[in-house]
C-alpha cells in the first residue's frame, strides 16, 4: 500500500511499492554515478544492483523503520526519490530514536524545480507520524546542494574526516 504526501510544489511524493523497484534502480544508478564522480569508491561493485533490490524487496517495502518516497511529474514519472529510516539511539548520549534521510537524489532534467524539496517535506511528514524528535541527512563535503538543506531549515552538525591508508 502507497501513501501520497502533500507538498508545496508540483510534485506528487509518496511511497514506493516493490512494483517501483525497476524504476527506483534507474534512479539509483544516477545517484551512484553521481556519488562516483566525487569519489571512485562509490562505484557499484559486482553484484551490488542485485544486492540493493533484495535489500529494498526485503527490508523496506512495507517496513515501520523505512520507505523509498518517490516525487512523480504531472505524468506520473518518477524523478526523484529519497530512503527514509527510522534509526537507533545511542548508548550513551540522549540520542533516541531519531530519522535519517539517504540517497536524495533528482534527475538532473527536474533540479531547480522544486522535487528535491518535495521529496524533503514528504520526508519531514513521515518522521513526525513516527513520532521522531529530530531527522538528519549526510551530504557529501562541498557539494553545493547542502545550501538546499540550509535552506530547508537545516543546520550542519557534524564532520566527518577521512584519511586514505
Amino acid at each position: 500500500m502507497s501513501t501520497e504526501y502533500e507538498t508545496t510544489v508540483d510534485a506528487t511524493v509518496r511511497t514506493a511499492t516493490e512494483d517501483d523497484a525497476e524504476e527506483i534502480m534507474a534512479l539509483w544508478n544516477g545517484y551512484a554515478e553521481t556519488l562516483a564522480d566525487y569519489d571512485e569508491r562509490f562505484r557499484i561493485e559486482e553484484g551490488g544492483r542485485e544486492k540493493w533490490r533484495t535489500y529494498f524487496t526485503t527490508s523496506l517495502v512495507e517496513s515501520s523503520r523505512g520507505d523509498i518516497l518517490l516525487a512523480e511529474d504531472g505524468d506520473g514519472e518518477v524523478v526523484g526519490a529519497l530512503e527514509a529510516r527510522v534509526v537507533g539511539g545511542h548508548p550513551v548520549f540522549n540520542f533516541g530514536k531519531h530519522g535519517q534521510v539517504y540517497g536524495h537524489y533528482v534527475h538532473e532534467a527536474y533540479r531547480d524545480a522544486g522535487v528535491g524539496r518535495a521529496l524533503l517535506e514528504a520526508a519531514e511528514e513521515w518522521f513526525r507520524e513516527r513520532e521522531m524528535d529530530f531527522w538528519r541527512i549526510d551530504v557529501l563535503y562541498g557539494v553545493a546542494e547542502s545550501a538546499v538543506y540550509e535552506s530547508f531549515g537545516m543546520q550542519p552538525m557534524e564532520a566527518v574526516y577521512e584519511k586514505e591508508l
